[in-house]
């Protein structure tokens, strides 16, 4: 399934503009198959806020660097600012992600591999990548991304 360049285009510099706002609500709903961000900013006095829901997710990934010395950059309580501070779209896939067993008598699940197509870094420090065939932004769908949405099974709820 090839996405129209406009809508390449668009998902692509909207992701670039989005980065150092902060996050007020992440949601991974495995049922439903969404992750959901909610962000917020201000720009000449003005309050703006985004909702973005990642639709029909096939695989994620989330990557926290660990500890150094004690102190995480990430190490919030529910008052502090988390920040959005990459992220991207990649329609041809940012990289693959696959599964190395370390048992030699599991060596099936390997064959388990997601190419991700959207990118996100909270205060960089933890790594978010997904793979989905739809996004949702402000109530503004864009679908079909990797492949027919008709493929693809319906999830629970």
């Amino acid at each position: 399934m090839s996405v129209n360049l406009d809508t390449e285009k668009k998902l692509q510099q909207f992701f670039s503009e989005i980065e150092y706002q902060t996050i007020v609500d992440l949601k991974v709903n495995y049922l439903k198959e969404t992750i959901s961000l909610k962000l917020i900013s201000v720009n000449n006095a003005e309050l703006i806020k985004i909702n973005i829901i990642f639709n029909q997710v096939m695989s994620y990934y989330i990557y926290q660097e660990p500890e150094y010395d004690t102190y995480r950059l990430n190490d919030f309580d529910e008052n502090s600012n988390l920040l959005l501070t990459e992220s991207s779209y990649f329609p041809q896939g940012f990289g693959k992600i696959k599964i190395e067993s370390l048992n030699s008598e599991l060596k099936e699940i390997e064959t388990l591999s997601s190419t991700t197509n959207f990118y996100f870094q909270v205060n960089n420090k933890d790594y978010f990548f997904i793979e989905a065939n739809s996004v949702s932004i402000n109530g503004k769908e864009y679908r079909n991304l990797i492949v027919d949405d008709k493929e693809l099974k319906k999830p629970l709820g």
